[in-house]
């Protein structure tokens, strides 16, 4: 399996065990679609890493302490761990929902000794000074600040707004502990305050997994500063980059304009779950290559859900087919198709992966015409397990009353009674099944 990596711009093979670590979200509010990209393009590297036979480990971090929270927080008048459990348990209802498979899940509130242990770790070796109560990392102790977002020292003067604070030694300096009276604080060596965003991730990916974590990445709005300034960190410390391979997933516009609270276009999860199954809001995500930017508006998920629903009904159609004719469905949980995993080995090419599918699901009435049962089996099984490793679910056609239904309809064809076989044929199309 080869993956794209942002800092070399190559594809890079990944050794096991894989270990991966994906940014997770600031819990102060509701997740918009934007904010599920990331997860559920790690989500399939993890399922098809499991259906492939390797051994992962996946880390997604829960940054519950934050300016944001405290407040949000402080306006409504509760306090602020309880706020953001608020809407780390939605987040985690919304995972649930979309099929996402369980992950360890660090809260940074409860790692506070290892970010402290961690800040110490940096001012010891002279990369990191404590200034006023606050501490910040010391940029010009690094060579090369800015490698993973290509950009150099005098292009970020123009080109970004820093910071701007009495404390730093220079302008590009970030905190790695905010001196604060205000809202929730822990006991430091330098003062009561928080730690900074910047050092969060860097102490976990160390926690969990050393100098190195093999997968590492987010959105592309993460690349500059913040996995920027996790990367320097980690070489102040290891001497090496702190991820193998850098993934940076695309943004979702809507309406071929920018995802911004200014325009009002947010979509949250929770209102599109509403209106679509989770099914056709992973569909959606597949459409193109994971590193590109996706397009968002409602005629393209009405087309969307039109489209997944016809794959259904012709894999449902074609299981009920089978059952008239008294054939049991032998799943195989090795059925699948190569092209398909080909695709997603090649950096998740998720478009090709699409195409796959779409290829077995159309040889599914060709082999049942052919009365190749047989091949109808083993297809059935491979967009079973396709789905799978893309967090699809597919319900079982054959429940109790349908299975009640198709018994009759085959009897019905079998006695020649095919007024009746038609009127049953016409309650599945009612219910939309075929």
């Amino acid at each position: 399996m080869k993956l794209y990596d942002s800092l070399s711009n190559k594809k890079i093979d990944v050794v096991e065990p894989i270990t991966m670590y994906c940014c997770g979200p600031t819990v102060y509010n509701d997740v918009h679609i934007g904010n599920i990209r990331p997860i559920i393009t790690f989500d399939v590297l993890n399922r098809l890493s499991t259906l492939l036979g390797k051994e992962v480990e996946f880390v997604h971090n829960i940054t519950d302490i934050d300016d944001k929270i405290i407040n949000a927080a402080k306006t409504q008048g509760i306090d602020e761990l309880e706020f953001s459990n608020k809407y780390f348990q939605e987040y985690l209802h919304i995972l649930q929902s979309l099929n996402v498979k369980k992950m360890t899940m660090p809260k940074v509130s409860e790692n506070m000794q290892d970010l402290i242990t961690y800040i110490q770790k940096l001012i010891s070796s002279k990369h990191a000074y404590v200034s006023g109560g606050d501490v910040y990392f010391d940029v010009a102790s690094i060579k090369n600040y800015g490698c993973l977002s290509k950009q150099n020292i005098e292009q970020l003067k123009t080109g970004v707004r820093k910071e701007l604070s009495k404390n730093k030694k220079n302008e590009f300096d970030f905190a790695l502990w905010k001196q604060t009276n205000e809202g929730i604080n822990w006991d430091s060596p330098w003062s009561k305050g928080r730690p900074g965003w910047h050092t969060e991730c860097a102490c976990l990916i160390n926690k969990f997994f050393g100098k190195q974590v093999e997968i590492h990445g987010g959105g592309i709005d993460l690349k500059f500063p913040h996995h920027e300034n996790e990367n320097t960190q980690n070489i102040a410390i290891s001497n090496t980059n702190i991820a193998k391979i850098w993934m940076h997933i695309g943004h979702i516009k809507v309406n071929n304009e920018k995802m911004a609270k200014s325009l009002g276009n947010f979509i949250l999860v929770k209102d599109l779950l509403k209106q679509y199954q989770p099914n056709v809001i992973r569909w959606f995500m597949y459409q193109t290559q994971y590193e590109n930017p996706i397009n968002f508006s409602k005629d393209f998920f009405i087309q969307l859900n039109e489209e997944f629903n016809k794959l259904i009904k012709t894999i449902d159609q074609t299981i009920i087919d089978l059952s008239i004719k008294g054939i049991k469905i032998q799943l195989n949980k090795k059925a699948i198709n190569s092209e398909f995993v080909n695709a997603l080995e090649d950096d998740l090419n998720f478009p090709n992966a699409i195409k796959a599918i779409w290829s077995d699901v159309k040889s599914l009435r060709t082999f049942f015409s052919k009365k190749d049962f047989s091949k109808v089996n083993s297809l059935i099984s491979s967009i079973y397990n396709e789905f799978d490793v893309l967090g699809l679910k597919h319900e079982d056609i054959l429940t109790e009353q349908n299975t009640i239904l198709i018994n009759k309809w085959k009897e019905a064809i079998e006695s020649k009674r095919y007024d009746v076989a038609d009127k049953i044929r016409q309650e599945f199309k009612d219910k939309g099944i075929i």
